[in-house]
């Protein structure tokens, strides 16, 4: 298993790759991750599941999921889209924390089919974002961001659309989806999770199973591997030291930070800094 370390010092970062056949060591990183099929048929592993996409099909990668995608064929190298985001990409948008709900759902299929209207807007908007990178004309790079958020739009509105009967159907799931847009929004504060538990509607025991049947953490493991993904993202894109960024990031001594930031990346925060 190989941690790959991204840097995304503008939060995020859009570009077109080319899947080859070999096998490969699968990989995982605390980015959020939009692949998106151009042409050639491709082949997905993430987790213990393996996908096969066709041109248009789109996969939301979950951080800290191993993963990694290769061409079905010998020979016959895909086109594809890679969309790479921080969180803190949508810090800046009001309720956008609920943007980045269907990366934290363990619960539901990561594709987004071709067939989509959907899928069809994000893979249009993707290759406009390309475009845009390409001409570099004046006021780009905010057109780019303008149109990564209408693509989280989209990706956001398939999730709802597609669980729509579960979420009528199961009120405790409805609680839970409550709970993870909250944890999102209030990431670096001193969590009461009993406040949170109060706000789903759940009783504690059941919210607790729920909580780790959708998202595959506990509400705490949870927190912190949010946590690191914006801990992360400061210590490439800021110069703030270390302490800093462990009390902006909710861990409350530098020294809980280097442990719990070693323990996911095998590095400390100063070794993460300088590679």
């Amino acid at each position: 298993m190989q941690y790959e370390r991204l840097p995304l010092s503008s939060g995020y970062t859009i570009q077109e790759k080319f899947a080859q056949f070999t096998d490969h060591e699968l990989h995982m990183h605390d980015a959020l991750e939009v692949s998106i099929a151009l042409d050639q048929g491709m082949k997905y592993k993430i987790g213990e599941a393996c996908y096969y996409a066709g041109p248009g099909d789109i996969f939301l990668l979950r951080p800290f999921e191993p993963h990694w995608n290769l061409t079905q064929e010998e020979g016959q190298p895909s086109r594809w889209i890679m969309l790479l985001f921080s969180p803190s990409f949508v810090s800046f948008i009001p309720r956008g924390s609920s943007l980045l709900t269907p990366f934290y759902m363990t619960n539901t299929s990561p594709l987004i089919p071709a067939d989509s209207v959907h899928a069809q807007a994000v893979q249009r908007l993707a290759i406009e974002a390309l475009e845009e990178a390409k001409q570099a004309l004046p006021g780009w790079e905010l057109q780019q961001q303008t149109l990564m958020i209408q693509m989280l739009v989209h990706m956001q509105r398939y999730y709802m659309m597609h669980n729509r009967d579960q979420l009528q159907e199961d009120s405790s799931a409805h609680g839970i989806i409550q709970a993870i847009e909250y944890l999102m929004a209030h990431w670096a504060e001193d969590i009461d999770m009993d406040i949170v538990i109060e706000q789903s509607l759940l009783k504690k025991t059941w919210f607790y199973t729920k909580f780790r049947e959708v998202t595959g953490l506990t509400p705490n493991e949870f927190i912190v591997r949010l946590r690191l993904q914006y801990a992360g993202h400061m210590l490439q894109s800021s110069a703030k030291s270390i302490t800093d960024i462990a009390l902006t990031c909710g861990f409350g001594s530098a020294s809980y930070f280097n442990k719990v930031f070693k323990e996911f990346h095998l590095l400390t925060p100063r070794e993460y800094r300088k590679r």
